[in-house]
């Protein structure tokens, strides 16, 4: 009987998520420290798939630890009419992406692209409408999904510390915001994080073959004016699913004992 017991979100939620936030920067400054230190020739931008790796090694481990896999959504399978409700966010995410012209990679650039894309989205969907939406669930629907959003936004401020381009980092930030509520209320109403995992990746995907890099050096006016309209209206696709709460719960009133 042991064997399965009950979990639970933390009882301090917002003390938690920021905890999980100073661990991603100590990360993330102990990467840049390091490089800085032994590899001082090699571009911080560089420093992209390490960073990642060691981020998907902590999701891994917190998830773990906490026995939070199921709670993050990672064991349950969407039925095909709610998957349907993923359509919409394929269409906002990826066609605009398309139109601005994006040409397919080389194979072998393909497949690196794929092994990035993929870490991305594991690691961000893990900690971000995993982890964290199910620690903040105390708060409610729209807490949880608001402050995982809100704190999915803030992480990408550390663009600004590999040399990203900071007109293209304060887009990134507000459209990860407003893209953070939708995708928190689509994991919500779907019930598993799967779909999620494959949309943020088909997202970089399109996204990074169009930039030609993972790297954007500049962002023009129409890059910029795409995400953050693209990101609003995810947001209000996500505020629309929380106001018709029909099979939506917080992922601790779905992992009660």
């Amino acid at each position: 009987m042991n064997r399965s017991r009950p979990v639970h979100p933390p009882r301090h939620p917002l003390r938690f998520a920021l905890l999980v936030m100073l661990t991603l920067e100590g990360v993330l400054l102990t990467c840049l420290t390091a490089a800085k230190l032994l590899l001082p020739h090699v571009p911080l931008a560089a420093l992209d798939l390490p960073v990642l790796l060691v981020n998907a090694v902590v999701a891994a481990v917190l998830l773990t630890r906490r026995r939070w896999w199921a709670a993050a959504g990672f064991t349950r399978t969407a039925s095909s009419r709610d998957l349907l409700l993923t359509l919409p966010v394929l269409a906002l995410l990826v066609v605009p992406t398309a139109l601005l012209g994006v040409t397919a990679p080389p194979m072998g650039r393909a497949l690196t692209l794929g092994v990035v894309t993929l870490l991305i989205a594991f690691q961000e969907e893990a900690i971000f409408r995993g982890a964290l939406l199910y620690a903040l669930s105390p708060l409610g629907r729209r807490g949880a999904v608001l402050g995982s959003a809100l704190l999915f936004g803030v992480i990408h401020l550390n663009s600004l510390l590999v040399g990203r381009d900071p007109a293209f980092v304060a887009a990134q930030v507000a459209a990860s915001i407003l893209g953070g509520i939708g995708l928190a209320a689509l994991r919500l109403r779907l019930g598993t994080i799967w779909p999620l995992i494959v949309l943020h990746a088909l997202n970089d995907f399109a996204q990074f073959s169009a930039a030609g890099d993972t790297v954007v050096a500049h962002a023009t006016p129409t890059l910029l004016a795409t995400k953050l309209g693209v990101s609003a209206l995810l947001a209000l696709y996500g505020i629309a699913l929380l106001r018709h709460p029909r099979h939506l719960e917080t992922p601790a009133e779905g992992h009660h004992a």
